[in-house]
């Protein structure tokens, strides 16, 4: 039988090391890197504001505009819903009603590795059923929040732009201990529903729901399952899209969208920044307290044997796999004992979403980076950037000595 002529090709990121992170396995880390920076963003937001109805309100209130700024005008709704349409082959004889705005959410959540699945989408009532959700560790306001992004997807898509057509509810939420997240929206004109505040979509619904059992759940979004993502129309949409999507857009709902209001919580800028470092300098140091933590990360990385517990080549692996994850575009200069040194546009690492950037990331990252070398490595080593000012940053992991370090 004659051998192969060479081996098969696949798609990952490969480490410093030459160990390979399959696309699949990156797709769903950067997911979760996203969400592990949510939460301490938010955080820093339950420290700011300790009322929880106010926070929560105050999110739900701009996640909903960002959301509805793309049609802000009569012209710019009939342009959204003709693209809208186009995208997703939806057929001349559906009523453009607000239940087409559950596409948006179905799809978002399968993009994002929300595995589960539609239970029901018809005119009149919309239930999406979840397994499981990367965001599941930020918390109830987070599901609260999204309750407001659902409102604006349907409202996005209600007939003649009426405002709430329908109810939306989340009455389940993994972030609140529940098996599922559930969400559904039925019409009020239907239903009889009174129009619903920031505050009142974690209610139940009018008609029962259905809950799949724990035997039939998933684990993984279509996208990692079948290797695409298919709506309701038949529209397809791969792994690779959804990735890069995700990339982008994850950043922007669960970052760019609440941070304007958690900024607006403090005093000032100054209280803030004193605040997100210091939550962000805590979640570096426990990043890797236990030494098994730091023996998995090396074989995750395939770090050879000859590489020592005390080598800063172990944190600048590190990083170099997270931006790589996160696709963002980066330049290894160098990488030795003593230093290691990576490139970055500065509109590359803040510009996730080109129209948004988020210069928070370089503060979040430098704090959290710096922290978690001192668990991972040795608190001889620290880790910084150079060049924030500049159109080129310098990730640098190096020795350093600081009489008043934090």
């Amino acid at each position: 039988m004659p051998l192969k002529d060479k081996l098969s090709s696949y798609k990952g990121v490969k480490t410093v090391w030459g160990k390979m992170i399959p696309e699949k396995e990156a797709y769903q880390l950067g997911c979760r890197q996203i969400a592990a920076f949510s939460a301490n963003l938010f955080q820093v937001m339950r420290i700011l504001e300790p009322d929880y109805e106010k926070r929560t309100s105050a999110i739900c209130e701009i996640a909903n505009m960002m959301n509805m700024s793309v049609a802000s005008t009569p012209e710019e709704r009939s342009n959204y819903i003709k693209s809208f349409r186009d995208e997703w082959n939806i057929p001349e004889f559906c009523e453009q009603s607000s239940w087409l705005g559950g596409i948006t959410g179905d799809s978002g959540d399968e993009y994002e590795d929300m595995s589960g699945r539609v239970i029901q989408f018809t005119r009149n009532r919309v239930e999406k059923e979840l397994d499981s959700c990367p965001w599941d560790i930020v918390g109830s306001e987070m599901c609260n929040m999204t309750t407001a992004m659902f409102t604006a997807n349907f409202d996005l898509n209600s007939a003649d732009g009426i405002e709430n057509e329908v109810a939306v509810n989340m009455c389940e939420a993994r972030g609140c201990g529940d098996l599922h997240c559930r969400v559904v929206a039925e019409r009020r004109d239907v239903y009889n529903l009174p129009k619903q505040g920031w505050l009142d979509h974690m209610n139940q619904p009018v008609d029962p729901v259905h809950s799949t059992p724990r035997e039939r759940m998933v684990t993984a979004g279509q996208c990692l399952r079948n290797g695409q993502y298919t709506n309701a129309f038949g529209e397809e949409k791969s792994l690779e899209w959804a990735y890069r999507w995700m990339m982008e857009n994850g950043w922007t709902w669960s970052i760019n969208f609440p941070l304007v209001a958690i900024r607006d919580m403090a005093e000032d800028d100054d209280e803030f920044l004193r605040i997100f470092k210091i939550v962000f300098a805590t979640a570096g140091k426990n990043a890797f307290i236990d030494s098994f933590a730091v023996a998995g990360m090396r074989t995750w990385m395939g770090v050879p044997n000859e590489i020592g517990w005390n080598d800063g080549r172990l944190m600048g692996g590190y990083i170099k796999a997270m931006l790589d994850v996160q696709l963002v575009p980066n330049e290894l200069v160098r990488f030795d004992q003593n230093e290691v040194r990576i490139s970055i546009k500065q509109e590359d690492f803040t510009g996730r979403f080109a129209m948004a950037p988020i210069d928070e990331l370089i503060t979040g990252y430098e704090v959290l980076w710096h922290n978690m070398v001192k668990t991972m490595v040795s608190t001889e080593w620290s880790c910084w950037f150079e060049g924030v000012d500049e159109e080129l940053l310098t990730l640098v992991v190096g020795r350093k000595v600081d009489k008043r370090m934090v």
